[in-house]
This record gives structure tokens, C-alpha cells and sequence, in this order.
């Protein structure tokens, strides 16, 4: 079933309009019909099913048929990545929607290749947040998660100053905890929230690991195998679902 986007407002009249942007797609791209029944979410927990009344590529009409509301996913989960290149990164966002990531903290890193001026850093995460919110439909994940502008390392860990849970980031030095057992451990306390932390192509640099260890950002390694960017960044949120299913 096709899914579309109604803010969390305009749930309240079984009557309700989809906006310009979501009538185009289902009216425009997907031809929609009168009678026609699509799925709705709000990004905020709430899912619903509607049938077409007027389908138009400007206003399209809906009824709403049915509500219901999920509970949040637990542990509530960050994922500060480091920036990569331009369509890893576009992928690498839909995956952690998919997987219920909570927040995207984009990190300008001292390693990192691809780099965004200031001035483009609000353009660049209206952009990434288009793309959750197109995998949120695609998969049904009620929960829309926020996207931060990119941001330096410091200003990601000042912001984790005092929030309840525990963070991580993948290391390759000795003494990283392997992963399970930290997720292990963490869901006996039952952990409100966990902040990954991936690191850029060249890793994290010395004074970076050093910031992050002395904000009590725990080190834990995935294994023998060095992963790349994209691949650590799954396997964080993959592993981080799978222990608290």
C-alpha cells in the first residue's frame, strides 16, 4: 500500500487534504484514483489508512478510515556519523531510518573527505531529512527521525553533557569492548538511549579519540574485520535492534 505524509495537525476531521508535495507523488507519479486506499503517518508514532476522495497533483482529498498509535522504539537511538561522500551518505540515512534510528547527528571530522560549508549545512539537512521521511513511507516506520545540521565533534559530545544512557564509538585500538557485550549489559540496566559514534574513512583522529574517551564515550570494536564507513554504521544500529527485539 502506498504510504503518504500528514502532519500530526490535520489528524483531527476524517476529513483532511494531503499537502502539494505528497499530492503530487500519489496523484502525479503513482495515478492514484478516487476510491484508492493509501496508508498515512505523522512522524510522530501515528499510522492510519484513508481512501482518495479527490485525487489532484496540488490538493488531494482523503477520508481517514482508521488510526493507531506505536510506542516509541527503546533504547531512543543517535546516530553521530561522520560525514562520507554524497551517496553513501543519502544510503546510509535510509538504512538508519529503517532500523529506527531516533536522531542523525552529521560530524564534520578531522579525517572526514567530504567537508560542508556553514552556509550549506541547513540546505544539506533539509535534504537528508527528505530522504528519511521517504524511507519512513517506504518502510512504515512511524517515527521520523530529526536530522541535525553537520556539526563538529566537540559540539555533538556538548551535547550529550548530562542526557541519561550511554554512547559508544567503533575503535580499532586495543581494549574496545566487543559489541554484544556492551549492548548486553546495557539492556539488563535497561538503557534509555545509546549514542553511536562512527568515525570517517581515516578513523577518528587522535585528539578526537581522545575527546571522546574523556566524555565517557565507550570504545567497542566489531570484530577482526575492518568495515567501512557505511558498513560499521549498519552494523552498530543492526546489532543495537537485534538485542533489544
Amino acid at each position: 500500500m502506498i504510504r503518504c505524509f500528514l502532519p500530526s495537525q490535520r489528524w483531527a476531521s476524517d476529513a483532511a487534504e494531503l499537502d502539494e508535495a505528497e499530492s503530487k507523488h500519489l496523484a502525479g507519479v503513482m495515478r492514484a484514483q478516487a476510491g484508492d486506499r493509501i496508508g498515512l503517518l505523522d512522524g510522530e508514532g501515528r499510522l492510519g489508512e484513508a481512501e482518495v476522495v479527490v485525487a489532484h497533483k496540488k490538493r488531494t482529498a482523503i477520508r481517514i478510515l482508521s488510526r493507531t498509535t506505536s510506542a516509541p522504539f527503546t533504547p531512543r537511538r543517535i546516530l553521530a556519523q561522520a560525514l562520507v561522500r554524497e551517496q553513501p551518505m543519502d544510503w546510509l540515512i535510509q538504512k538508519a531510518v529503517e532500523l529506527g534510528v531516533h536522531e542523525i547527528w552529521p560530524l564534520q571530522t578531522d579525517h572526514a573527505v567530504a567537508k560542508i560549508r556553514p552556509e550549506d549545512a541547513g540546505k544539506k539537512a533539509a535534504r537528508w531529512q527528505a530522504i528519511a521521511l521517504a524511507a519512513c513511507k517506504q518502510s512504515g516506520n512511524p517515527w521520523l527521525p530529526k536530522i541535525a545540521p553537520a556539526r563538529k565533534l566537540p559540539e555533538a559530545l556538548a551535547a550529550l553533557r548530562g542526557a541519561p544512557g550511554a554512547a559508544c564509538f567503533g575503535a580499532l585500538q586495543a581494549g574496545a569492548v566487543p559489541l554484544p557485550e556492551f549492548f548486553g549489559r546495557l539492556r539488563k540496566e535497561n538503557c534509555p538511549q545509546i549514542a553511536a559514534f562512527i568515525g570517517p574513512e581515516g578513523d577518528f583522529s587522535p585528539a578526537e579519540v581522545a575527546a571522546l574517551l574523556s566524555a565517557g564515550v565507550r570504545p567497542v570494536t566489531f570484530g577482526p574485520i575492518v568495515f567501512r564507513v557505511e558498513t560499521a554504521a549498519l552494523f552498530m544500529l543492526s546489532s543495537l535492534q537485534y538485542a533489544w527485539l
